[in-house]
């Protein structure tokens, strides 16, 4: 397989689907569990992997945004952190110098960036 601990990786799939934040994500009512490569940035990819495809409420200036995201669950997981792109659709669009989201669409957050594997 493509985990070191598939049953590891399984386990929080399910913990974070179950989760408060699953349910603020919207996974419990919409997640699409599937084995993806994620393509980077160079071109190249990863072999598949878990994408947990949800959307994730945001409010701003008073009205409710779904914003669509994937989570990739990459290979060294869990000794690698989560992957998380912002997904927009086509009448949405990515804010120039975003504080934490790349115009490729990758989420960047301290949590993410100070992984460590518990």
């Amino acid at each position: 397989g493509v985990y070191r601990d598939p049953q590891r990786v399984l386990r929080d799939a399910k913990s974070l689907i179950s989760s408060p934040l699953g349910s603020q994500l919207g996974l419990i009512t919409c997640v699409r569990p599937s084995n993806e490569a994620l393509m980077l940035n160079d071109g190249s990819s990863t072999p598949p992997a878990l994408l947990l495809r949800g959307t994730l409420p945001m409010t701003y200036q008073a009205v409710t945004y779904n914003i669509p995201i994937d989570m990739y669950l990459p290979p060294p997981y869990p000794l690698q952190s989560p992957t998380v792109f912002i997904r927009p659709m086509a009448s949405m669009e990515i804010k120039d110098n975003h504080r934490h989201v790349g115009l490729d669409g990758r989420v960047y957050l301290p949590y993410l960036h100070d992984w460590r594997p518990g």
